[in-house]
């Protein structure tokens, strides 16, 4: 009798191991806003924490906390100091020229004309779960969604059959040449669908003098107005919708979790980060976005079970980073809180380094709130000052410590934030000073909130597992490279490659 039990247990497995792996990143969303709103849930959230497995917190262990880096480390299972991916935006130190983290111009963005926005997942140094996933088997199908370029591109990595995002200039889901030469099929009803909204009213684009050329918008605004619009806060409810629209359609037009190769989905909701900056993280209308990313996901999860089957598909929920509370509120908490004037402390550094060095171009273009990047030509002059610099910037309101870069890579700068920029930093990539600020300051004067900083709540973020057979209830703290390396494992596939995170054993006991 056990002999048999025995012969039979590997097949057992095999059937009940879920088919497709489906990853959910709600943008911007930090553990205790995840806690506040449970009581407001009632579509797919809910389900998720009714039914399956809800953790304490998951913790990023590396900074800083942005959007192209969570993405990437969600989907790695490693951190920046190995996937590549420092910020949304750098600057490239070789050639001192700011690198957006999805940027390459062999590619082009299907759909628009032939240009150097090309995007393709080219700076991506580490295998992906898809990559995992399709290297396990051929015949598996890898495809991501969002409404941001870079949240679809970095968690599809190299080897995925498509990702797919809203254009920022055009107003349709669009792909790279990288991928396909072609918007997939499946895409086409919500891009009509799109082009319906627009000429009915439902929401505008452009300005007069704009047009159609059969799907496609010829509005006359340049392409920082373009983005500016793809951000309105009214448009990001129609995005979620149409995001879970378009999961829906990929799973029925490529049979997603049908057959016996494992499929991975994912999709990455990018309106309650939109609208968090807007608004800040507590305001009645960044609730109201995830109350809507709630309900869509109660329908993305009724149609897996009609058509993929309950308990061949499982689903994990988080985020690719949390997000500071308000300043001007925790200052009315009487917290030490406020804005750091970034443009102040850069020419404060500017002016330290003329009385060091004398007078000189030393700092160069950085996007990105309190990441300073040298000229090329001043790097190794600005870091053989650190320490006079470190002491301006600490005297700066607001600010705890300026890290150089040189004293990450070496360490021989010590103490918390030290080791969590350490694991976040990529020789060549990351800016040569981070600023530190103090908790409750934001490296940011425009923005009513942001993030990227190493105090937890940016990096302690929601994570739920739901679906296949694991084990339900609630859990403990985990890590978020944990992430990667535990839907490999319910899948049925190695790790990604580069992982450091191990698969969460509470999941399969």
């Amino acid at each position: 009798m056990i002999a048999i039990s025995c012969a039979f247990a590997p097949s057992v497995l095999a059937a009940e191991r879920p088919r497709l792996g489906v990853l959910v990143v709600v943008d911007q969303l930090s553990v205790d806003a995840f806690d506040a709103r449970v009581p407001k849930l009632t579509g797919g959230i809910k389900r998720m924490i009714t039914e399956g497995v809800r953790f304490r917190e998951a913790r990023y262990e590396a900074a800083p906390t942005i959007t192209s880096v969570g993405h990437a480390t969600l989907i790695t299972g490693t951190y920046g100091d190995t996937h590549g991916i420092v910020s949304n935006e750098w600057v490239d130190h070789a050639t001192g020229k700011p690198t957006l983290s999805t940027e390459d111009p062999a590619y082009q963005i299907v759909g628009r004309p032939p240009g150097r926005d090309g995007t393709a997942p080219t700076w991506l140094r580490a295998a992906t779960l898809g990559d995992s996933i399709k290297l396990a088997d051929a015949r598996a199908k890898v495809v991501t969604i969002s409404a941001k370029d870079r949240a679809s591109i970095l968690t599809a990595g190299r080897s995925a059959d498509v990702a797919v995002w809203f254009d920022g200039v055009s107003p349709f889901f669009t792909t790279s040449t990288f991928y396909a030469s072609e918007i997939p099929a499946w895409v086409t009803p919500t891009n009509e669908a799109i082009a319906k909204m627009v000429k009915a009213g439902t929401f505008t684009w452009g300005l007069p003098g704009g047009g159609f050329t059969g799907q496609h918008l010829e509005p006359v605004m340049t392409a920082g107005q373009h983005e500016f619009f793809a951000e309105r806060p009214e448009l990001q409810p129609i995005l979620d919708a149409l995001e879970v629209d378009l999961a829906i359609s990929a799973v029925k037009a490529l049979s997603l979790g049908k057959d016996d190769a494992p499929d991975l989905l994912v999709v990455s909701f990018s309106g309650h980060d939109r609208t968090g900056h807007r608004f800040g993280p507590d305001s009645p209308e960044a609730i109201s976005e995830y109350l809507v990313v709630d309900r869509e996901l109660g329908r993305l999860l009724q149609t897996l079970d009609a058509e993929v089957g309950k308990n061949r598909y499982v689903v994990a929920l988080s985020s690719d980073h949390g997000v500071a509370p308000l300043a001007e509120f925790s200052k009315a908490m009487h917290l030490d809180s406020g804005r750091i004037d970034g443009e102040a402390l850069k020419q404060a550094l500017e002016k330290e380094a003329d009385t060091a060095l004398g007078a000189g171009d030393w700092f160069g273009y950085s996007r990105s709130p309190g990441l300073y990047a040298a000229t090329p030509t001043a790097r190794s002059k600005l870091q053989g000052i650190a320490a006079r610099l470190t002491a301006v910037a600490r005297k700066q309101a607001g600010v705890h410590d300026l890290l150089p870069l040189s004293a990450l890579l070496d360490g021989s700068r010590v103490g918390q934030f030290a080791e969590l920029f350490r694991r976040g930093a990529f020789d060549g990539r990351t800016p040569d000073f981070v600023v530190v600020p103090r908790p409750y300051w934001m490296n940011a004067l425009s923005d009513s909130t942001g993030h990227g900083s190493a105090y937890l709540y940016d990096r302690a973020v929601p994570l739920v597992f739901f679906g296949g057979n694991i084990k339900k209830g609630l859990a403990g703290d985990a890590e978020i490279i944990d992430v990667a390396p535990s839907l490999s494992k319910l899948l049925g596939v190695p790790a990604p490659a580069s992982a450091r995170g191990h698969a969460i054993d509470f999941l399969f006991r």
